[in-house]
C-alpha cells in the first residue's frame, strides 16, 4: 500500500465538496459498491440550486452525521457518513474515498479510524457496523484493518 498524507475528517461543506461529491458519484468506479440512489447526483445538484452554502451540512445531516475526508490542504477527497440503525445505539458506517488515484494510500482505514473515533468518543456508540459487499475486496481488508469482524 502506498502512504498518502494523513487523512482527517471535517464537517464543513462548501461548495466545492458538492461539486466533487456530484462528480464522484457520476463514476461508476466509484458507485458500484454503494448502496446510494441512483439519482444521488441529482440530488446534490438541486441541493446547489436551492440552498444556500452554509445550509449544505444541515441537509447532509438530516439522516445521521456526515463527514468530508479530506487530506493536504483542506481538499476533500471523500465522506464518510455514520448512520443510525433501527439497534439502540447501533450505527452504520459508509465511506468513499471519491478520487481514484488515492485508492490504495490508506485514506480509508484513516478516515474510518477517526469516524470510529468519532463514534464511540462523542456519540456513545455501542456498535458501528459496515455492510461491504464481498466482492469489494479493498474495502474487506480496509474494515478488517480498523477491527471490523
Amino acid at each position: 500500500m502506498k502512504k498518502a498524507a494523513s487523512a482527517f475528517l471535517r464537517m464543513e461543506i462548501c461548495h466545492a465538496d458538492i461539486t466533487r461529491m456530484i462528480r464522484w458519484m457520476r463514476n461508476p468506479n466509484v458507485t458500484k459498491y454503494l448502496n446510494e440512489a441512483p439519482d444521488v447526483a441529482q440530488s446534490l445538484e438541486q441541493l446547489v440550486r436551492s440552498a444556500p452554502e452554509p445550509m449544505y451540512q444541515y441537509h447532509l445531516c438530516r439522516t445521521g452525521h456526515f463527514f468530508m475526508v479530506c487530506h493536504q490542504e483542506n481538499e476533500s477527497v471523500g465522506f464518510v457518513k455514520l448512520l443510525p440503525t433501527a439497534m439502540e445505539g447501533a450505527y452504520e458506517i459508509v465511506y468513499v474515498i471519491g478520487e481514484n488515484a488515492l485508492w490504495g494510500h490508506g485514506l480509508s482505514q484513516q478516515a474510518v479510524r477517526s469516524a470510529l473515533s468519532k463514534a464511540f468518543l462523542h456519540l456513545r456508540a455501542d456498535r458501528v457496523v459496515a455492510k461491504v459487499m464481498p466482492q469489494n475486496l479493498r474495502s474487506i481488508r480496509c474494515v478488517r484493518a480498523c477491527g471490523f469482524q
